[in-house]
């Protein structure tokens, strides 16, 4: 079998020969090529290429969505070690602020868009006013692009309450929010959700086969509470839109699993991208197996086993566990990537233990 099949053979729930492997190798590559400590084997190599010598699938290749408004702009300005990015709107402009790091292949927010409750208002009109739009020559392009070695998927816009989290506001001003002015603030959430009634249609109506939730759910910043109250009306009604459509959805989910696996079995999804075991998460890979009940694990392998001062012998162990608990339900990868002081030839060593025939 090709990747490809075996991909959409395991979300249809078929027999495939064996896991397909999606190591993720994009971060891993983009700072080995930026430092130039990319191994002499890869320093003439495309990404593609070292994917295809190492023997494993591309999960993620492009995204085929255009988002623009008529009366509104998404602005960004660089400055040394950062970014500036402004929402620009007929009645006001939100500033984010981001510094890089990781020599320019990493981000993180310094200061959020939306910083006063007024502040909602700006966005809630920038929302209104953005549309997306699917790219069928650009999905056609990644098609290609993959051929056999993957299967073209992508994610999206984060669910309201990940969006304020991550993206709008903070972690901490959320919880603020939530406790000092929960009635205007759940009203934000209800109006993104609205607006993001076309991106769903748009989707259910692409060919796109497998979409992903990418709201990065770890149980500490999303406690039973909240993952009730905010999350999963989202994810039931968004997935039987999908679903509906003839879509596969899994959700990523790579942060703390304990406070949430009860309601993991309960999850909509076909599939949890990311869940990480012990030593790097705070579950063991058998009450994974148990409350994942019969989805697909994507991913599995805690990145920490692809560091050199871990022992070898634990990556295997845990790479044959994964492929015995999971047997049928796996697509094999590393939760959440490579990171860059990995040994990359320990992926070449998964391949062989799932009988990939690397390069």
């Amino acid at each position: 079998m090709t990747d490809r099949e075996r991909i959409l053979r395991t979300y249809e729930g078929r027999a495939v020969d064996r896991p397909c492997w999606q190591p993720r190798l994009e971060h891993w590559y983009a700072y080995r090529k930026t430092t130039g400590t990319l191994p002499e084997r890869y320093r003439d190599m495309e990404l593609l290429e070292v994917y295809d010598d190492l023997g494993c699938s591309v999960r993620y290749a492009g995204r085929p969505l255009r988002l623009e408004g008529e009366k509104t702009r998404l602005r960004v300005e660089h400055f040394e070690g950062g970014r500036r990015t402004f929402y620009e709107t007929p009645i006001g402009t939100l500033t984010e602020v981001a510094h890089f790091g990781e020599e320019g292949t990493s981000a993180h927010i310094s200061r959020f868009p939306v910083q006063t409750i007024e502040d909602m208002e700006v966005m809630e009109y920038f929302l209104s006013d953005q549309r997306f739009t699917f790219d069928m020559e650009a999905f056609e392009a990644i098609e290609r692009r993959l051929g056999d070695r993957g299967v073209c998927q992508f994610y999206f816009r984060r669910s309201p309450l990940m969006r304020l989290i991550i993206n709008y506001v903070g972690f901490e001003a959320t919880i603020y929010l939530l406790t000092d002015e929960r009635e205007r603030t759940e009203q934000f959430m209800a109006h993104m959700e609205r607006c993001d009634d076309h991106l769903f249609d748009l989707l259910c109506d692409s060919p796109v086969r497998i979409l992903n939730f990418g709201d990065n759910i770890d149980g500490w910043l999303t406690p039973p509470p909240l993952f009730e109250r905010y999350l999963m009306p989202v994810y039931e009604k968004r997935c039987e839109q999908l679903h509906a459509a003839g879509k596969f959805t899994h959700i990523h989910m790579d942060g703390a699993l304990k406070p949430l696996l009860p309601y993991l079995a309960e999850l909509p999804h076909h599939g949890i991208e990311a869940p990480t075991p012990l030593p790097q998460g705070d579950v063991t890979l058998e009450e994974m197996h148990d409350a994942l009940g019969d989805k697909i694990c994507i991913d599995g392998i805690p990145c920490v086993h692809f560091l050199p001062g871990f022992p070898e012998s634990e990556l295997i162990e845990c790479t044959e566990r994964l492929m015995e608990l999971f047997e049928g339900r796996l697509i094999l990868g590393i939760s959440d990537e490579i990171s860059p002081p990995g040994d990359i030839e320990r992926v070449r060593l998964v391949s062989e233990l799932v009988g990939g025939g690397a390069g």
